[in-house]
């Protein structure tokens, strides 16, 4: 069956590429930031650099994809969970009541969807117990607390993942608090073929815009929540920084158009998805400042809303379903139904209106 048009879920190149005339702003703008080839990349190296010492305790929110604790693993730490509240705010009193108990030496905090986490609040939590802060701002490229200041710029590290809002083959940033120049010094570039196979996806969703239908059968719960190893990272692996072809995209990157696309993007999904039969939009609103790399879509039938979006070509996501099998969640019911509940919708400014329309009408014809 043909598509009239299929919805990728990823950015395209935009139809003219130009040189940047302004320096991209924070984290690129910092001496202090290190490229990578992906946020894994940058969430190992950068537990390496602070020194942390080997087989502290990291503690992360219940609800993550996976990849963050593995790279935590891969630099010989330990992974410790702390519960959200429901709007996905951290606990703070779960934080503080952890950290009384000694052996921690960071709080890990994810800016989910570009929205601010209270990083003030963890950071005078983590002095009081000689720890540091984690930031990582992979869903949300570009996004500013409610003061103008960057996402990820209080802390003593964080990390970012640039494939999620830029149309590039690879890419992930580290940055650090402290100047560390050898942060990255035992990595080394990924050959070209990979990064060629990376591009030639990138050109393909953004000048291939008919597609045959996707396979509408979903995989079983088991398949959907393994985890696969290409999800995590090899502690052996070095090559991790940045592709030469993605650092050449990069500089005809343009934040302000990209943020503006994907916070008009995610208002009209927010206001134009269905709020019944338990799906609704996963977060109440978007706080100014914010530019979510994907809009994230709650409902309790998640693999049957998949596969129908899938079959009408649009690209959603079963967003973070995997279960990393070093991290416990059976005491997290509330990050365990969230992983087997949040679809991944896109918000990238190749999305035209009668796009988005179709995802909402899609939506609302399977309930």
């Amino acid at each position: 069956m043909s598509l009239p048009g299929y919805i990728h879920k990823s950015p395209p190149l935009p139809l003219r590429l130009r040189l940047r005339r302004e320096a991209l702003p924070f984290p690129f703008d910092s001496p202090q930031t290190h490229l990578t080839r992906n946020g894994r990349f940058a969430i190992r190296e950068g537990l390496r650099a602070l020194g942390l010492p080997r087989g502290a305790k990291v503690l992360l929110p219940a609800w993550h994809c996976g990849s963050e604790a593995d790279a935590i693993l891969a630099a010989g730490l330990q992974v410790s969970l702390y519960r959200l509240h429901q709007d996905l705010s951290a606990d703070l009193d779960d934080i503080r009541r952890q950290l009384a108990g000694g052996g921690f030496a960071a709080i890990y905090t994810i800016h989910y969807f570009g929205y601010p986490q209270p990083v003030a609040e963890m950071q005078r939590l983590a002095q009081q117990h000689n720890a540091m802060v984690i930031e990582d701002v992979a869903l949300g490229l570009f996004s500013r607390a409610a003061d103008g200041a960057p996402l990820g710029c209080q802390s003593d590290m964080s990390i970012f993942s640039l494939v999620k809002t830029l149309p590039l083959p690879n890419g992930g940033a580290l940055w650090l608090c402290q100047p560390r120049p050898q942060a990255l010094e035992r990595l080394s570039v990924p050959p070209l073929r990979p990064a060629l196979a990376g591009l030639k996806g990138v050109l393909r969703r953004s000048f291939s815009r008919s597609r045959t239908a996707l396979q509408t059968t979903p995989p079983s719960p088991q398949l959907l929540e393994a985890w696969h190893p290409r999800a995590g990272i090899d502690s052996a692996d070095m090559r991790g920084r940045i592709s030469r072809v993605s650092r050449l995209l990069l500089r005809t990157s343009d934040a302000t158009s990209f943020t503006a696309a994907h916070r008009a993007n995610f208002e009209v999904l927010h206001q134009g998805v269905p709020q019944r039969s338990g799906m609704r939009p996963l977060m109440p609103y978007l706080p100014a400042g914010a530019c979510p790399a994907f809009f994230p879509l709650f409902t309790p039938d998640a693999d049957r809303v998949h596969a129908a979006l899938q079959a009408e070509g649009i690209q959603s996501v079963r967003f973070w379903r995997q279960f990393h099998p070093a991290v416990d969640l059976s005491g997290h019911a509330e990050a365990q139904e969230l992983k087997r509940s949040v679809l991944r919708l896109p918000v990238h400014p190749g999305l035209q209106p009668q796009d988005l329309q179709r995802i909402c009408e899609v939506l609302h014809r399977t309930i």
